[in-house]
C-alpha cells in the first residue's frame, strides 16, 4: 500500500512545473512568448504545496515514522481518562509545574509530591499508567495535583506520553519532567527561591537547565530492606557514590558555560556493569525552537544554563528487584533502557543480597555539597547573583 501511494505520488511531483524544482535556476529560464505572469499569491501557495507533498513522500516511504507521529498521538489521547483535580493549569513564566508518567509508584509518591510541593511548584500532574497498587489513591489526597490515566503500554508510548503531557499543560512556560524515583533540587535552594531562579533563567534567555542523576542508597543490603509507603526517602537513602563517575563535553543545545558536562558510569557501573548516562535537560522552557526528548532524555535547539542541578534519584528501595524483573519479563523500557535492566537483573540473580554502600560511599549532607566535589557546576555570573539577590552570608559556604 505504501510503495503504491508512494509511486503515485512522485508522478504528480514530476508533473509540477520547474518552479517547484530546487535544482533549477529560474533566472536562467527563458519564459515562453506571450506568457501570462503567475501572480505572486499562486506562486507561494505552489511553494507551500511542494513542501507538504515531499514531507507527505518522506512519511509514505516511513511507515513507523507516521504512526509515531501521527498513529500513537491520537490512540493515546483517545484513552487518556481524567482521575482528579484541574483540567487545565493557569500558571506563568516564573512558575513551575512537574509532569510525571507513574505506574505502582505508592513507595515513592508520597516524597514525590511534598518534595516539589515544598520546592514551590504552582502544580504536579502525573500519567498514571495504569497501576494496580495504592499511587492514585495516596496522590489524590494532596491538593494542587492533576493525576490522568491511560493504558496504552509504556514500551510503545514512552515519548508519547511526554509530548502529550508538555503539549496539554506546559507551552510557552517552565516544566520539569521527572520520573517518580527523582527529586529535583538546584545550588542554594536553601537560599534562593525557586521563583527567583525561574527569574535568573528568564533574564539571561536560557531555555533548558541540564540535571545531573545522583544515585542514592542505604547502608543496608537489598534484600535486608523494607521500605513503606510513608518514608521518606531522603531520611533514609543517604548515601552517594561518584568515583566511577566520568564526564566529556555535553553534545547538546547551545552552551553558556563549557564546564556543564555529559555525566555516565557512577555506582551502576561499579556494581552492574552498566554505561549509564546520568546527565538530563529536566527543566525546560517549551518555545516553539526547543526539541524535547531527544534520546529520550535531551533537548535540541535549546540556550544551556549556565549551571547545572541535581536529580536526587532513589532506584534502590526493596522494590528493586521486583521491578528489575519485571521490566526484563515485559520490555517496559524497551526505548530507552532495555540493555541497562538487563545488566542489572544479571547480578541481582547472582547476588539478591547485594550491598551498594562501597568504601568510596558519601553521605549527603546538602545539595550545596555537590558544587563543592565538583559533581555540579556554577559560574561566576551564577554566584554573583546568589550573592546579590539573598541576604545570606555566603562567605562561610566553601566554593570551588
Amino acid at each position: 500500500m505504501w510503495e503504491d501511494l508512494t509511486r503515485k505520488m512522485s508522478k504528480l511531483v514530476g508533473g509540477l512545473t520547474v518552479m517547484n524544482k530546487p535544482h533549477l535556476n529560474r533566472a536562467t529560464i527563458q519564459p515562453v512568448a506571450n506568457e501570462t505572469p503567475r501572480p505572486l499569491f499562486i506562486e507561494v501557495a505552489a511553494r507551500w504545496f511542494w513542501r507538504k507533498l515531499r514531507t507527505a513522500i518522506s512519511l509514505c516511504q516511513n511507515p513507523a515514522k507516521i504512526m509515531k507521529l501521527y498513529i500513537r498521538p491520537l490512540i493515546l489521547k483517545t484513552t487518556i481518562k481524567h482521575i482528579y483535580g484541574l483540567d487545565k493549569i493557569n500558571y506563568t513564566i516564573d512558575e513551575l509545574i512537574v509532569l510525571c508518567v507513574v505506574r505502582n509508584g505508592e513507595l515513592y509518591i508520597k516524597s514525590f509530591i511534598e518534595h516539589y510541593l515544598s520546592l514551590g511548584v504552582k502544580h504536579i500532574v502525573f500519567l498514571d499508567n495504569n497501576s494496580t497498587d495504592n499511587t492514585i489513591e495516596i496522590a489524590r489526597n494532596y491538593d494542587k495535583v492533576t493525576i490522568l490515566q491511560t493504558k496504552c503500554p509504556y514500551r510503545k508510548y514512552e515519548t508519547v506520553m511526554k509530548h502529550y503531557l508538555v503539549n496539554r499543560f506546559s507551552k510557552n512556560r517552565w516544566n520539569i519532567f521527572s520520573d517518580i524515583d527523582e527529586l529535583f533540587d538546584y545550588p542554594f535552594s536553601d537560599v534562593i527561591s525557586l521563583s527567583s531562579l525561574l527569574t535568573y533563567l528568564n533574564n539571561n534567555s536560557y531555555t533548558a537547565v541540564v540535571a545531573q542523576m545522583l544515585d542514592l542508597f542505604s547502608a543496608k543490603s537489598l534484600a535486608s530492606l523494607k521500605s513503606q509507603k510513608d518514608d521518606s526517602l531522603k531520611d533514609i537513602y543517604t548515601y552517594y557514590d561518584i568515583f566511577n563517575i566520568q564526564k566529556e563535553r555535553y553534545p547538546y543545545g547551545t552552551a553558556s558555560n563549557k564546564n556543564v558536562k555529559w555525566h555516565w558510569g557512577g555506582i551502576r557501573k561499579t556494581l552492574f556493569g552498566s554505561n549509564n548516562y546520568l546527565t538530563k535537560a529536566a527543566l525546560v522552557f517549551v518555545d516553539k525552537k526547543i526539541n524535547l526528548f531527544v534520546n529520550c532524555h535531551q533537548v535540541n535547539n535549546a540556550y544551556i544554563a549556565d549551571f547545572t542541578c541535581v536529580l536526587l534519584h532513589y532506584p534502590f528501595l526493596s522494590s528493586f528487584y521486583d521491578k528489575v524483573k519485571d521490566a526484563v519479563k515485559t520490555d517496559r523500557y524497551a526505548m530507552s533502557a532495555s540493555y541497562e535492566y538487563e545488566m542489572y537483573w544479571k547480578r541481582l540473580e547472582e547476588d539478591p543480597d547485594l550491598n551498594l554502600k562501597q568504601e568510596t560511599a558519601c553521605l549527603l549532607e546538602n545539595v550545596n555539597t555537590l558544587v563543592e566535589n565538583d559533581f555540579l557546576v556554577v559560574s561566576e555570573k551564577y554566584m554573583q547573583w546568589i550573592k546579590t539577590n539573598t541576604k545570606t552570608n555566603l562567605n562561610d559556604k566553601t566554593i570551588t
